[in-house]
């Protein structure tokens, strides 16, 4: 191997394909020419048992006694551990990182992870979060240098709905670990971390008896006013009767309908599972009165397309029942508190409601525990009565009148 001069390496001339000449006293250094004749000073070495070759510069550019030069910096970068190929691919992802804004990270983050992985509700419920809040405050940010303060600036502006807050804060943070595994942050670096969430108040509001005597006369008198179609009100009423989610609900076809066995089998839930729903007389005759439209049984507005909101149409409708603070969800909630009302075990409550875990199913256990208590008075009073009614009178005690001797 010759030592690599000015004069040798203007001699070189192209043959084909790459040509490496290394120096006979720097280890590694070379010149390597390429078939077209461009000439490249590159530093090779292994760097944890791989070789690694880098680009020092492009002759004539620099000379060969400045290529030798950082050839060395290079060289010595490598022994200390340093993989010079990783660290030209951090820093341009830092480059590419400085140029993506949050707004082009979310569009990613939806096409890549969002849409083809999670489920149609989430995916709206995102795409209304990011829309409605995350973008218009964060989404002109560049993903590298958005930082703590401006993610708790979003959280503050929020503070009037803590759970709402709370979740667009948990929603930050899943989009930017997608900008840390994309490798456009450094690891350990996501803003969102560790920030202070809301108390939230936890709901718990059952419906009495009367109440949902009010909530069935408003679905009534609300499609008889033409304020929801047939197929909502079929909704709001199944969602009374079966104590099912709203999005299972609406996920329902005809096909699911087993009308021997008096029940809906859904292929999917929530919990990612198939999920059966019992059905009633009454359910069983919602069923049997709604319109068949499709392949829904609450159909959208247009062919084969479930219907979009069906929380929409019990807010529209709940003001005529006085029940203005009782959400959707709350149905459900009510539905199990009957349940437990009249001793049905937890484990039954779980299974009609389709939980997966038992400990769901937990927040109805003081109302059972309440059950409990009802059937021991009940039993009491009856054992109280037998008492009663199998004792004899008690004796009438005669005072007796003591003889004068």
């Amino acid at each position: 191997m010759p030592r690599l001069t000015e004069a040798l390496v203007e001699s070189l001339t192209p043959n084909g394909r790459d040509r490496f000449v290394f120096d006979d006293r720097q280890s590694g250094f070379a010149i390597r020419v390429t078939p077209t004749g461009t000439k490249i000073f590159v530093m090779q070495a292994r760097v944890a048992g791989r070789k690694r070759r880098i680009t020092v510069g492009y002759h004539p550019a620099i000379s060969v006694a400045q290529a030798r030069e950082q050839a060395l910096h290079v060289l010595a970068d490598m022994r200390r551990g340093t993989d010079p190929v990783v660290e030209r691919k951090a820093r341009l992802r830092a480059a590419a990182a400085g140029e993506m804004t949050i707004s082009q990270l979310s569009a990613k983050w939806l096409a890549d992870y969002v849409r083809p992985k999670l489920k149609p509700r989430t995916v709206l419920d995102y795409q209304r979060l990011l829309a409605q809040h995350i973008l218009p405050a964060l989404g002109h940010l560049s993903v590298a240098r958005i930082d703590r303060d401006d993610v708790v600036r979003l959280h503050v502006a929020m503070e009037r709905t803590p759970r709402r807050a709370n979740y667009t804060i948990s929603t930050v943070r899943a989009l930017l670990n997608f900008a840390i595994d994309l490798g456009l942050r450094p690891p350990a670096s996501n803003p969102a971390r560790r920030i202070k969430m809301y108390r939230e108040r936890a709901r718990e509001r059952f419906l009495s008896e009367p109440e949902i005597g009010k909530a069935a006369d408003a679905i009534e008198q609300a499609e008889r006013a033409g304020k929801i179609g047939p197929h909502g009100a079929a909704g709001l009423r199944l969602a009374l009767l079966t104590g099912a989610r709203s999005g299972e609900i609406t996920a329902i076809e005809w096909s699911h309908v087993d009308w021997q066995r008096r029940l809906i089998r859904l292929p999917d839930s929530k919990t990612n599972e198939p999920r059966t729903i019992h059905l009633s007389e009454a359910a069983l005759e919602v069923l049997k009165t709604v319109p068949r439209i499709g392949r829904f049984v609450v159909a959208g507005a247009k062919p084969d397309e479930p219907y979009k909101n069906l929380g929409r149409a019990w807010i529209d409708i709940r003001e005529h029942a006085g029940l203005k603070d009782v959400r959707l969800h709350d149905l459900r909630h009510s539905y199990a508190s009957l349940a437990a009302g009249r001793g049905v075990s937890l484990q039954m409550i779980g299974k009609l409601l389709g939980h997966k875990v038992p400990a769901t199913t937990q927040r109805y256990a003081h109302l059972a525990r309440d059950a409990v208590a009802d059937v021991s008075d009940d039993i009491g009073e009856a054992i109280s009565a037998a008492i009663a009614k199998g004792s004899p009178p008690p004796a009438k005690v005669v005072k007796l009148k003591r003889r004068r001797r």
